[in-house]
């Protein structure tokens, strides 16, 4: 009896660990669980944010070209104006053609964004941000 009693106890005890709670992603991305926790860092969420769309046959990735300078908080020469899109949020793009490197200036950003950025984490050939948006909300600007 007290066997079992301690097997049982030590088995609720494993359980409460190693608990799948603990795995849940992050609802605010604060982890990265968005895009990939392993390979970036959450920067900052970005508001209703003029941005124009690149994406195949032109390039590799689908990417948003912004018209200011990101990440927002930053050092000495690291920034960008660009951000590829995380996997996770490729479903949201559709219906939504390429923009960018159209002869039309007065369009350049067409779409609006909202969603989290994220900074590449690893090592890079030059100290300039390497960043992923997971998009929550993307529209058209009138």
């Amino acid at each position: 009896m007290k066997r079992k009693m301690i097997s049982c106890a030590s088995t609720l005890f494993f359980l409460a660990v190693f608990s799948c709670e603990r795995d849940k992603p992050d609802p605010e991305c604060r982890d990265a669980s968005c895009c990939n926790p392993y390979s970036f860092d959450y920067v900052e969420y970005i508001v209703d944010e003029p941005v124009a769309l690149t994406g195949p046959p032109y390039y590799a990735f689908y990417s948003f070209r912004f018209t200011r300078k990101f990440p927002t908080i930053r050092r000495e020469h690291y920034w960008t104006y660009t951000a590829r899109v995380c996997e996770k949020s490729l479903n949201k793009l559709a219906g939504f053609p390429l923009t960018y490197g159209e002869v039309n200036e007065s369009n350049l950003s067409p779409y609006k964004i909202s969603g989290k950025l994220l900074d590449w984490n690893s090592e890079k050939l030059v100290d300039r941000p390497i960043l992923a948006l997971y998009i929550d909300k993307i529209e058209k600007i009138n």
